[in-house]
C-alpha cells in the first residue's frame, strides 16, 4: 500500500474545513476532480470511510473527525516550518552576535542595528563592546558571528581580514578659534591642551606618534579612557582631542565641532570570523550595513 503524502492530507483538511470539494479546490488552487482523487487516495491509505453524502452534502465520518484533530496539527506544523524557512531565507529571522571596539560599538553599530532590525522584528541580536585585545577571546568562545578590531590576529581558529581604516579627526569646543577652519593641521594644535586617550586605547600611541613626526610635544595633562569621554570634556571647553571618525556620531555642533586633519592619521580595522564555519546570510547582511555606515562617516572627513 502506498504511503499517504502531504498533498493528500492537505486536501483532506481543506474538505474538512470547507465542508465541500468545491471550497477545498478553491483554497488549494486545483480542480475539483484533483481534490476528489487526493481524498480518495488518502481514504484508501486509512482503510476506512472519511465522508458520506447525504442529500448532496458531504458529511465527515466520526473517524474522519478524530483523524482531523491530528492532521490539522501536522499541516499547521508544516506551515510553521515553511514560514520559518521563508523568514530565514528572506533574512527576517535568526540570531546575530557582534563584538567590536568601543568607538564602533557605542555609536555607529547601534545606528546600523536599529535600521537592520526595523524590518526584522524576529531577529535576536547581541552587541558586545570589548577592547581590541579582548575581541579575539570573544570570537574563540563563539560568542559572536563576527568581530571588528584594531588589532590583527594570527590565531588558527579565526580568519582575520583587513576591514579598512578609520581616520583620526580633531574635536574642538564649539566657538573655538580653530572651529572656522575646514581642515586642522597638527601644528595648529601646538599650543592647545590635548585631551588624550588612555594607555589601553591603541589610538593613543598613533596620535602621539603623529605629533612627534610633526615635531610637536602636546600638553597631555588630561587623559580619559575612551573617545566618548574625550568628546564630553571637549564639549566643556577643557581642551581639544583627536578621536576616531566613528566617535563623532551623535554630537551636535553646538557641543563639539569635528574637523578632518591635514595629515593622514588612521587606525586600521580587522574583521574576525570563525575559521571553521561561514557566517550566516543574516550576519553577512549586517556586516555589509556596518561597512556602508563606516564608509559614509569616512566620506564626511575626506580631505580632497
Amino acid at each position: 500500500m502506498a504511503r499517504a503524502n502531504m498533498r493528500q492530507i492537505e486536501a483532506f483538511n481543506a474538505v474538512m474545513k470547507g465542508g465541500s470539494v468545491t471550497k477545498a479546490a478553491s483554497e488549494l488552487f486545483i480542480s475539483q476532480p484533483a481534490v476528489s482523487k487526493l481524498v480518495q487516495a488518502f481514504e484508501e491509505y486509512c482503510g476506512f470511510s472519511l465522508f458520506s453524502r447525504t442529500s448532496g452534502r458531504l458529511i465527515a465520518t466520526k473517524e474522519a473527525r478524530r483523524l482531523y484533530l491530528e492532521t490539522e496539527k501536522l499541516v499547521t506544523g508544516v506551515a510553521r516550518v515553511q514560514n520559518t524557512a521563508r523568514a530565514i531565507r528572506d533574512l527576517e529571522r535568526g540570531e546575530v552576535s557582534v563584538v567590536a571596539f568601543a568607538a564602533l560599538s557605542l555609536r555607529l553599530l547601534p545606528q546600523q542595528v536599529a535600521l537592520f532590525l526595523k524590518e526584522r522584528g524576529d531577529v535576536r541580536l547581541t552587541l558586545m563592546t570589548r577592547n581590541s585585545g579582548s575581541i579575539e577571546d570573544s570570537m574563540l568562545t563563539r560568542a559572536a558571528d563576527f568581530g571588528i578590531s584594531h588589532l590583527a590576529t594570527e590565531h588558527p581558529g579565526l580568519r582575520c581580514m583587513p576591514f579598512g581604516h578609520c581616520s583620526m579627526v580633531c574635536a574642538l569646543p564649539a566657538g573655538h578659534r580653530l572651529a572656522s577652519r575646514q581642515v586642522i593641521n597638527l601644528i595648529d594644535l601646538a599650543d592647545e591642551r590635548l585631551i588624550s586617550l588612555g594607555h589601553e586605547d591603541l589610538a593613543r600611541d598613533t596620535v602621539l606618534e603623529a605629533f612627534s613626526r610633526a615635531g610637536i610635544r602636546p600638553d597631555s595633562s588630561i587623559s580619559v579612557q575612551m573617545a566618548e569621554g574625550a568628546c564630553a570634556l571637549v564639549s566643556q571647553g577643557l581642551g581639544v582631542s583627536l578621536v576616531t571618525s566613528l566617535a563623532t556620531i551623535g554630537w551636535s555642533e553646538t557641543e563639539v565641532v569635528f574637523r578632518p586633519l591635514g595629515e593622514s592619521v588612521t587606525m586600521p580595522m580587522w574583521l574576525y570570523t570563525s575559521a571553521y564555519e561561514d557566517m550566516s546570510s543574516l550576519a553577512q547582511k549586517l556586516l555589509d550595513a556596518v561597512r556602508s555606515g563606516i564608509d559614509e562617516v569616512e566620506r564626511k572627513f575626506s580631505v580632497i
